[in-house]
């Protein structure tokens, strides 16, 4: 016969205050992408800890052998800090609730990787301009998409719902409804981008409540759609890298490099937080190979006391 086990009023499974967390994204309006995130946090952490276990049982210990067996499976370092990120918060939301012992956990610490961005090479490839006469209009979009997604480095979520209406031509500016961290804003267009915007309006058309990019019925494209789109596009000339995120990289490290400053870089990006925006200051060997001679202080100084002389 199975023993009797204690339980108070407050006992319920990691499964039932799961199920609690997603009501309270729910009625706080969470995205849906926000949702489907800590759903697969929890996925995760269920490949290790049984989910029907008592949420009282759950201690730092226990999320520290989680970190470990994250770390063994040769997870990348940027996903663990994702899962132990999402899984921070439901772990907090069940603390605050009475349901868990108190304890901080603590994000684990791992070597940031330099970014990965499109070559100048790849991009002279990618944003040569389709025979208009020869090419369908699948093509042509894509080609102007390549070219909205260097020149803005805005978020999929952000283009894929933008109307025609949110584009203002004759002020440069795009009008963001969706973005990350839910607050709508105006950004700029850089005149070489609105002269391309214009020319595709001619064949896009369409009415202001329509959305800018669609697939060649005229509806909205999904994120799948502009993902697949874009991995067609960048193989058919020959670019093995199909990353649509790679282009929001691609973006600011060639801003900074250009001569543009963190804090304007920011805005662009929609960056809550100005540490996310400094990552792209962790530059490559070749960039910090590029003038070293000329701005290196022992340079410097030996060029200018080149007269002093040993007698």
């Amino acid at each position: 016969m199975p023993k009797i086990k204690m339980c108070n009023g407050n006992s319920r499974s990691i499964k039932e205050g799961f199920e609690e967390f997603l009501l309270m994204c729910k009625v706080r309006n969470y995205s849906k992408y926000t949702i489907k995130y800590y759903e697969n946090v929890i996925h995760n952490f269920e490949l290790f800890y049984n989910l029907d276990n008592d949420i009282a049982e759950v201690t730092e210990f226990i999320v520290n052998k989680y970190l470990l067996f994250l770390k063994n499976k040769g997870i990348a370092g940027k996903t663990i800090k994702t899962y132990i990120g999402g899984l921070r918060t439901v772990f907090r939301f069940f603390m605050e609730k009475g349901w868990m012992e108190t304890f901080i956990i603590k994000m684990p610490k791992f070597e940031k990787p330099i970014k990965n961005i499109y070559t100048k090479e790849e991009l002279a490839i990618l944003l040569k301009k389709p025979d208009l006469k020869k090419c369908g209009f699948t093509e042509y979009r894509n080609w102007v998409l390549v070219n909205y997604l260097v020149g803005t480095g805005q978020r999929l979520n952000s283009i894929i719902n933008i109307k025609i209406k949110d584009i203002d031509l004759l002020n440069s500016v795009v009008f963001l409804r969706v973005t990350k961290n839910r607050k709508e804003t105006i950004l700029p267009l850089s005149s070489s981008l609105v002269d391309i915007l214009k020319e595709y309006m001619k064949y896009r058309r369409g009415e202001t409540s329509d959305y800018l990019f669609c697939n060649s019925t005229e509806e909205q494209m999904s994120r799948g759609c502009i993902t697949c789109a874009i991995r067609n596009y960048n193989r058919a000339r020959g670019i093995e890298k199909t990353s649509i995120h790679m282009f929001r990289h691609t973006f600011a490290y060639n801003y900074l490099m250009n001569g543009g400053d963190v804090f304007r870089l920011q805005k662009l990006m929609t960056h809550s937080d100005i540490s996310t925006t400094k990552e792209y200051l962790n530059l490559s060997l070749e960039d910090l190979e590029k003038d070293f001679e000329v701005y290196n202080p022992l340079e410097q100084l030996v060029n200018k006391n080149n007269s002093i002389r040993m007698r």
